[in-house]
C-alpha cells in the first residue's frame, strides 16, 4: 500500500517536527495559520487527486504534548448521519455514538503494508479502554477505505484473527465512504496492485488492486466535534502481537514497517496522551503532561 504522509507525530521533538511538516504543507497550499492538522484551504489539484471529495473543515490548533495536533471543528450532520455497518452487520452512524469520545482510524483488510499494524494498535487501545472501565465513555472504531472488498463477513473474519472483539470495524457504501473520509481530509485512491504475486490472506487469490490512502488516527468528542489528529505509520510496542496469518501476508515493506516503521509514526501512547489532554480520561499508562 502506498501512503501519503504530510504530518509528523509523537517524539521528543514532536513540536519541531509538527511545525516543519505543517510549514511545508502551508507553503504548498498558501494557507496561513499557526498549525494545521488537515488541509484547511482548498489545495491546488495534484495529478491523480480526486477533487470531488468533500472539503475538510478549516482547522488550526496546537501541538499535543504526546504528539499530534489538538483543535476543535464541529462535524456537520451530513457526515455524522452517514450510515455505517459494523462487523456484526449492525447499522450505526457517528450521530448514534454521541455521548462517547471516539478513537477513529482508516484501514482496509487487504492491505499488506501498514493496516494490519494499525489494527494491532487499535485493538490495544480498546483493551486499555476496557481495563480503565471506560468502555461506556470511549468507542474505538476502524472504518474501511475499501468498501468494495470489505464486506461485513470479511470484517468479522479479519477481527477474529486478533483474538478480540472489543473494538468496532465498519464499512458502508462506496459513495458514503468517500464522503466520510473526504470530510476528514483523508486522501484515498484506487490503484493497480504493485506488490507482484501477493495473494489475499483469506481467499488465496491474487490481489488485483490496492488503495492508496493517508494513515491517520483521530479523536472525536462526545459532542461530535473533531478534536485531534496524528498521522504516520503505526508503531507497535510488540511486533509479535500481529496475528501470524497477517504477518505472513505482509509484503517485504510491511515486515520492515512492523519492525522499524518509517517516520513519521504514531503510537498508542500518543492516543492515550491525547485522551488525557483533550478529554481528561486516564487510559493506558499515566502520561507526564
Amino acid at each position: 500500500m502506498k501512503t501519503r504522509l504530510m504530518h509528523y507525530s509523537s517524539s521528543g521533538d514532536h513540536v519541531k517536527k509538527t511545525a516543519l511538516a505543517l510549514s511545508i504543507f502551508l507553503v504548498m497550499t498558501g494557507f496561513s495559520a499557526s498549525y494545521a492538522a488537515t488541509p484547511s484551504a482548498k489545495p491546488k489539484p495534484m495529478a491523480g487527486m480526486d477533487m470531488s471529495a468533500p472539503t475538510p473543515p478549516p482547522i488550526s490548533g496546537t501541538a499535543a504534548m504526546m504528539g499530534g495536533t489538538i483543535f476543535d471543528a464541529a462535524m456537520p450532520d451530513a457526515i455524522a448521519n452517514i450510515s455505517l455497518k459494523d462487523q456484526n452487520g449492525k447499522s450505526f452512524t457517528l450521530a448514534s455514538l454521541r455521548g462517547k469520545e471516539i478513537v477513529l482510524t482508516d484501514f482496509f483488510t487487504s492491505c499488506d503494508m501498514i493496516c494490519p499494524i494499525t489494527t494491532v494498535n487499535m485493538r490495544d487501545i480498546a483493551l486499555a479502554v476496557n481495563k480503565a472501565g471506560d468502555s461506556s465513555k470511549v468507542k474505538v472504531l476502524e472504518v474501511t477505505v475499501d468498501p468494495g472488498r470489505d464486506t461485513v463477513s470479511r470484517l468479522k473474519a479479519y477481527q477474529a484473527l486478533y483474538g478480540n472483539s472489543d473494538w468496532t470495524l465498519a464499512t458502508g457504501s462506496a459513495a458514503d465512504i468517500t464522503k466520510f473520509w473526504g470530510w476528514f481530509g483523508v486522501y484515498t485512491k484506487k490503484i493497480p496492485n504493485e506488490d507482484g504475486e501477493g495473494v489475499d490472506w483469506q481467499t488465496g487469490k491474487k490481489i488485483t488492486y490496492d488503495i492508496q490512502h493517508d494513515d491517520v488516527v483521530i479523536l472525536l468528542g462526545a459532542n461530535s466535534h473533531y478534536r485531534w489528529i496524528d498521522l504516520g505509520n503505526p508503531a507497535v510496542a510488540n511486533p509479535t502481537e500481529l496475528p501470524a496469518t497477517l504477518k505472513r501476508f505482509l509484503s517485504d515493506q510491511g515486515r520492515l514497517n512492523l519492525l522499524k516503521p518509517q517516520q513519521p509514526d504514531w503510537t498508542v501512547g500518543a492516543v492515550y496522551g491525547a485522551l488525557q489532554e483533550v478529554f481528561g480520561l486516564q487510559i493506558g499508562p499515566k502520561m507526564k503532561m
